[in-house]
């Protein structure tokens, strides 16, 4: 046993103990990070893949077990990093042990291990506010007694010049000790709550109500890495700053220490780059406030910077987009300030920065969501720029996190907590304040309408608070100048040049409408904006006391508004041939958005794939969130906020064809709306959003397949019939030849014959095996499906990945990559774009019979045994090929330990000549003529050779 695991009496103990591990032991390593009491995220309710990297002696073979069970291998890169996925761990269940193990030295145990949610709480001093300086923070402490499931990780602040692969074990500071590492809840809770007093309000808080809004006791994470007084650049990798300066205008200025580029995200966000989470929260944005650069607009400089730093760090994390949350800042001045002085702090042109993160048409970020503050201005211990109602700042965070990374649309119960006693409040609230839909100007007046499904009671509010010392903040405190809704309302109009603020008597607020006249007849004004001010006095609310968030808009003509013409895709000839494309599942799960799509699109084209044949972009669950009192489905407006006929558009014009996903019963896997008794009107839908491809899934409350899959056939033969476009239609599951056999190919193109395949070689081939089973059904247009590919994940070795594919292509299934394009590795590409792999894959067949087979061991009979079936060691899988005369071939060598000699004589693979040429389909090359036999040399561990093979005689006599 590991002794750096053998003493756990104390906090203390175990941080000292842990550190020998990290830094003295054997070649092994991992992140510090990893610890006792730690959780992982879980792919549950929309969540993403869990991943644990360390290091190891390069080549050496790493083993992670949970609770001595399952076991997840890695082997360590030529650089001495290794990574292990382990979704299938089924950590969520209860506490339990990691072990891992390497070849050399003491294996490192973490107990207590959880699985869960883990929250991400970044950015500068308003994130790192304690909790004690927040209102009523005895009361907001002791609501951790309810969740004795949360577990805390305070970062240590620190700084370096270069990504680090671990936490420092001397961090430069500590905001709420001990820092880097975990804390059960009770353990924060002890001393009177010595830890959760000095943690993070925002995160603990929004953590909090997110638990009491949605996710109840589930076990999360909630880890802390903020810093006072930083920049959004010192957040950022340099990767990230480079690719934002052209946008943002500017260069990041040189600061001193913590404030330097790059320095922050180098030491507190790096290492941590393989854990994944649910959300990131960020308050950040006062220090670019305050240091501003001079000469550049500040809005678009913050906006670059924040947007690429989102996109990056979703990035590193190599698990899709996750949500990203975002805390608008809050005033940092008094209500008596005189307004004019206030157009100098910077506050609003950040406002607009941050608002620019969240879903939008043709926006740069989704999954996303900024909690309005403007009315939430204050004095703390810290001062006016740290203002004490984290309280409500946190409980609008909350809300905006249950919608974006929960998919939760409109009311969200327990959105708010009533007063004790509670008497008749409703505890249910809107996600979000009055969600901008567009400002327009006729007959001379100014209409700035709202959602209105978000508007509901819209009407304007003065601002009213009170600090913690039992001083008001209130709008009326400047009674010398003017204040509140009725002195300093909050919309202005561009007039000649000139920002002309909206008197009341001019301003009308009907329905989710706000009405806005010039102040004279016959001005045109140009723009219109909101809530321009640091300190504002008067916000725009809902019915549930929710603020609009600040604008600043250009002001269109409302009558010259007109639909955009859009040139549909061209009609194309039924698919004959296996589809090859991209689902989104096997990499991003839950966490897929229209802007990766279309980095899909570009990087299909940029990278080759296109070229290759790979066509099909499909998305897989969690783009639906509910149905239209018609029954027509609604795409998730966080995720896909453009909508989904406008990113098939984008799809189309790149060439390329766009695909779906959806399940026949009640729901889909993950608790989206299924197609069950909608199948006609689903049909239409996709057939009006111009997609090409369908996925039907089983799932939730299905009932009979074959009615669904009719019905679905009988809506897209409509569809073709109508526009002349095919959407392929693929279905699951069927693996009964004589069951569902007899009639899948007069409803399906493609169905699936198996489970999920895995990331790990038993289950390629478990689903490879199932899948030949169906051989016989498979014709051209009508193909089995052994499911996604798993090619450039992690999980298998580069060898296992080589010959997953190859089986994919010799048995003509469908090559839809599961993997992130936008990021591929050369070896991935070159696997996926193997182009006589391809040829093979695509291959009609002879007499339509396009599926290739396995037709028992690659050992020569002489070599087997004399008795019994042989031992599984090898096995031989056969094509013939629509010339005629060729004939694919593929010898496998299952050993998991040793390389092995691999054959096969023509009489094998049902030829009847005796004399083969044989072409390496791999390597591109021709091996020679061959006699009587081929044989394979030194074929490695759970890897392949697939060759073609002609009469050589025949050749010879040309």
């Amino acid at each position: 046993q590991n002794h750096c695991h053998k003493m756990h009496k104390t906090r203390v103990l175990l941080a000292a103990t842990l550190l020998v591990c990290h830094e003295t032991n054997a070649a092994v390593t991992v992140p510090r990070w990893f610890g006792d009491g730690m959780v992982f995220q879980i792919n549950s309710e929309y969540g993403a893949r869990a991943f644990l990297n360390g290091r190891a002696r390069p080549g050496e073979k790493v083993t992670v077990t949970f609770n001595g069970g399952k076991v997840f291998p890695a082997v360590a890169d030529t650089d001495g990093n290794w990574e292990v996925e382990f979704n299938r761990a089924g950590v969520g269940s209860g506490p339990g042990n990691v072990t891992v193990s390497g070849e050399d030295g003491p294996s490192i145990t973490a107990t207590n291990v959880m699985g869960g949610d883990v929250y991400f709480c970044s950015g500068q001093s308003n994130m790192v506010f304690p909790l004690k300086f927040a209102y009523n923070p005895q009361e907001e402490m002791a609501t951790l007694s309810k969740y004795p499931n949360f577990r805390f990780f305070a970062t240590g602040r620190d700084t370096a010049d270069s990504p680090q692969f671990d936490l420092s074990p001397t961090p430069a500071g500590c905001d709420a000790p001990p820092c880097n590492t975990w804390l059960t809840a009770k353990e924060a809770g002890a001393n009177n709550n010595n830890f959760l007093a000095n943690f993070s309000a925002v995160c603990f808080m929004t953590v909090r109500d997110i638990a009491r809004m949605h996710s109840g006791d589930r076990p999360v994470a909630l880890i802390q890495s903020a810093w006072g007084g930083t920049r959004v650049e010192a957040w950022m990798s340099t990767e990230s700053i480079a690719k934002a300066v052209p946008t943002a205008g500017a260069t990041p200025p040189v600061k001193p220490a913590q404030n330097n580029a790059s320095v922050l995200y180098n030491a507190m966000v790096a290492p941590w780059s393989k854990f994944s989470v649910r959300a990131a929260f960020w308050y950040q944005g006062e220090a670019n406030a305050d240091q501003k650069i001079p000469g550049v607009d500040q809005t678009q400089y913050y906006a670059a910077m924040y947007q690429e730093m989102i996109a990056d760090w979703r990035d590193k994390k190599g698990m899709g987009d996750f949500a990203f949350m975002t805390v608008q800042l809050p005033p940092s001045v008094p209500s008596v300030d005189d307004p004019s002085k206030e157009m100098e702090t910077g506050r609003m042109q950040i406002r607009l920065a941050e608002a620019e993160a969240s879903p939008h048409t043709n926006g740069l970020t989704d999954i996303s969501g900024v909690a309005v503050a403007l009315d939430c201005g204050g004095k703390s211990a810290w001062g006016w720029d740290h203002p004490p109602n984290k309280n409500e700042i946190s409980r609008r965070l909350a809300l905006q996190t249950v919608h974006a990374a929960f998919a939760v649309q409109g009311e969200i119960p327990n959105g708010r907590v009533c007063p004790t006693p509670a008497g008749s409040c409703n505890t249910s609230s809107l996600w979000t304040g009055p969600v901008l839909a567009e400002a327009t100007i006729a007959d001379g007046a100014v209409e700035v309408k709202y959602a209105g499904w978000s508007a509901v009671g819209l009407r304007l509010k003065d601002v009213l608070s009170t600090n913690p010392d039992g001083t008001t903040n209130n709008c009326s405190a400047r009674p010398a100048l003017p204040s509140c809704c009725s002195g300093m309302p909050p919309f202005e109009l561009m007039e000649a040049g000139e920002w002309v603020r909206v008197a009341p008597s001019r301003t009308s607020v009907v329905g989710p409408t706000v009405t806005l006249r010039p102040s004279a007849a016959g001005v045109a004004p140009t723009q219109v904006r909101f809530a321009w001010a640091d300190y504002v006095d008067c916000i725009l609310v809902n019915s549930d006391d929710l603020p609009a968030g600040p604008f600043v808009l250009n002001l269109t003509d409302a009558t010259e508004v007109k639909a955009a013409s859009v040139e549909q895709p061209k009609a194309a000839g039924l698919i004959q041939s296996p589809p090859m494309g991209t689902n989104t599942w096997n990499f991003y799960h839950c966490n897929i958005d229209e802007n990766i799509i279309k980095s899909l699109a570009d990087h299909f084209i940029s990278s080759g794939m296109a070229k290759a044949g790979y066509e099909y972009i499909n998305i897989d669950d969690c783009w639906q969130v509910e149905r239209l009192p018609n029954g027509t489905i609604v795409a998730d407006p966080a995720r896909f906020p453009s909508g989904m006929s406008a990113l098939a558009d984008y799809v189309h014009s790149k060439g390329l064809k766009f695909g779906l996903y959806t399940a026949r019963g009640s729901g889909t896997c993950q608790g989206r709306p299924g197609s069950l008794n909608h199948e006609l009107i689903d049909a239409a839908t996709y057939c009006d959003w111009n997609l090409d491809y369908i996925k039907i899934d089983k799932c939730q409350g299905a009932e009979d397949e074959q009615t669904s899959w009719t019905r679905f056939h009988q809506g897209l033969t409509e569809c073709y019939q109508k526009t002349g476009r095919e959407i392929v239609q693929s279905v699951e599951s069927c693996d009964d030849p004589s069951g569902c056999g007899q009639f899948v190919t007069t409803v399906a193109n493609l169905w699936r014959t198996g489970g999920d395949v895995q990331n790990y070689w038993g289950s390629i081939m478990s689903n490879i095996h199932v899948n030949d089973i169906m051989a016989d059904i498979a014709v051209p247009g009508h193909f089995n499906d052994p499911d996604m590919l798993q090619v450039g994940n992690v999980g298998l070795t580069p060898t296992e990945q080589v010959s997953h594919f190859s089986l994919w292509c010799i048995v003509s299934a469908p090559l839809l990559a599961g993997t992130d394009i936008t990021h591929i590795a050369s070896s991935t590409l070159e696997i996926l774009t193997a182009p006589e792999l391809i040829e093979i894959n695509q291959d009609l067949g002879v007499n339509g019979r396009i599926q290739g087979k396995h037709v028992g061991p690659a050992t020569l009979v002489e070599a087997r045994p004399a008795a019994g079936p042989p031992p599984p060691t090898s096995e031989l899988w056969v094509k013939p090929l629509s010339d005629g005369k060729r004939t694919a071939v593929l010898l496998l060598n299952l050993d998991d330990d040793n390389a092995a000699d691999l054959s096969f004589t023509p009489a094998m693979i049902n030829a009847t000549y005796s004399s083969m040429s044989v072409r390496d389909a791999w390597k591109q090359s021709d091996l020679g003529k061959f006699s009587g036999s081929f044989t394979a040399k030194a074929v490695p561990s759970h890897g392949v050779v697939v060759v073609t093979v002609t009469n050589a005689d025949s050749n010879e006599r040309k």
